[in-house]
């Protein structure tokens, strides 16, 4: 009697292991992509060499938009 539940529970210890691998190992984790940078070439005024200004897409949408409202306020 003794050995049959000994083997009992060392039969129900090893059909517990896991089937599956654990969801963290089989899915890929999405790389961070950094915003593409586009650089300009600001002219300044007074100087024969223009500067290059190198920003994300989205600043330089930001900073036309706020241009076009500060003109945009004046009239």
């Amino acid at each position: 009697m003794l050995t049959l539940m000994i083997s009992l529970a060392l039969s129900t210890a090893t059909a517990e292991a896991p089937t599956n691998p654990p969801a963290t190992e089989t899915a890929a984790k999405p790389e961070k992509t950094k915003p593409k940078l586009v650089c300009r070439r600001i002219a300044d005024t007074g100087s024969r060499l223009p500067e290059r200004e190198c920003r994300t897409q989205e600043d330089w949408d930001r900073q036309a938009d706020s241009i076009n409202k500060r003109l945009n306020n004046d009239k």
